[in-house]
């Protein structure tokens, strides 16, 4: 496990050697919370003029604080690995005395380790300035807790799109049918909740709602699951995650021996 920390060390201060790019995350993340509020209250003053309930603009204001956290804190870890490969130093680095995608994973841990701290403490901020104190102040520190490790997963399944470089060449495609995916059945800007039930059902089969909406819904009146279930369910799509991106993985390099490196 050292050589894995030793990497994990090494991301987390190339992480802190880049303020420039964390500070445009941070100003970023302000810039939404900040349009999404200022919409939701438009909506909210609209429904009470003709009598309607207002809805909860807090609950859902923390609740895209954390989903943002969540997937603005795991780093692009895909874009360095589909570097590797187009170059071919993953060639020489895989005959190194330690797993390369343990190796790469390891890399982008220590980047989330700097990364996550700070944004939340942006969510928090900035969703307190604007909406006040979160519903259930226990669910939040719980929402935390989850969130972390399905930042870590959103992070391993970031690597298993860098391994698709081998076949893809060009990832970009790959990553925006993910992002997107994630975007709608992972429940980033509203709870799954105001969706169909069929709709539901369907995200249910896939791994996105485990890593935004359940989270994030922890801090909410309506849990998606339960905390318990919730970090189950992570577990086991990290699992199979990394029992794919690993498959995939060895039949390249599998490729790469036949064809001579």
């Amino acid at each position: 496990m050292s050589k894995y920390l030793a990497f994990a060390k090494l991301g987390l201060r190339e992480a802190r050697a880049e303020p420039g790019e964390l500070l445009g995350r941070v100003l970023f993340f302000v810039l939404i919370l900040g349009v999404f509020s200022s919409i939701w209250r438009a909506v909210a003053e609209s429904t009470a003029t003709m009598g309607q309930p207002t809805g909860q603009r807090g609950e859902m204001l923390w609740y895209l604080a954390l989903t943002e956290w969540v997937l603005m804190s795991a780093p692009l870890v895909q874009f360095q690995i589909e570097d590797d490969i187009r170059r071919g130093d993953v060639a020489y680095q895989i005959t190194r005395p330690a797993s390369w995608l343990g190796a790469r994973l390891a890399h982008g841990l220590g980047a989330l380790a700097v990364r996550a701290p700070v944004m939340l403490g942006v969510a928090c901020v900035t969703a307190w300035s604007m909406a006040g104190p979160p519903t259930r102040l226990g669910g939040l520190g719980v929402a935390i807790a989850v969130g972390l490790v399905a930042a870590a997963v959103v992070t391993l399944f970031h690597v298993a799109i860098g391994v698709a470089a081998f076949w893809l060449g060009d990832i970009a495609p790959a990553y925006w049918i993910w992002q997107k995916l994630l975007f709608v059945l992972g429940g980033l800007l509203l709870p799954l909740r105001f969706y169909p039930a069929l709709f539901v059902r369907l995200a249910r089969l896939t791994p996105f709602p485990a890593l935004l909406a359940g989270p994030a819904s922890l801090a909410t009146n309506e849990p998606l699951m339960p905390a318990g279930v919730l970090l189950v369910t992570l577990v086991f799509w990290a699992l199979l995650g990394w029992i794919i991106t690993r498959a995939a993985f060895n039949r390249a390099v599998r490729r790469l021996n036949v064809n001579g490196g």
